[in-house]
């Protein structure tokens, strides 16, 4: 898929001399707001990469906002992160502030490693 848009984005570059990446896209249309409702509802059948019942059942936790939060979504419907027990930790901590999050460190180690890397 991602070679598709980038295909895409030649060919506007090429017939509209206009270049884009995908930092580019915005969700700032009109619609945008009702989309985000419909894919926190779960109602995405038919929606690329976010149709299987994995992916239907997490975006009404992950309630997605923004682009980004798609792209975290569809990452982690993957067997690596559900089988390594990452899916509900994740959903855990964005709910929390930051400064509720405590990051794992080694013993002796440096307890900011992972924060401040």
């Amino acid at each position: 898929m991602l070679t598709c848009i980038r295909k895409c984005f030649d060919l506007i570059a090429e017939h509209k001399c206009e270049r884009y990446e995908l930092a580019d896209i915005k969700s700032e249309n009109d619609d945008s707001g009702n989309v985000f409702d419909m894919l926190c509802r779960g109602e995405s059948l038919g929606v690329f990469q976010v149709e299987s019942r994995a992916q239907m059942n997490m975006l009404p936790r992950l309630k997605p906002r923004t682009f980004y939060d798609l792209v975290i979504e569809v990452a982690i419907v993957r067997p690596g992160p559900i089988q390594g027990n990452m899916v509900h930790p994740y959903l855990k901590r964005r709910k929390m502030k930051p400064e509720d999050i405590e990051y794992p460190y080694p013993k002796g180690g440096n307890e900011n490693e992972l924060k401040d890397g």
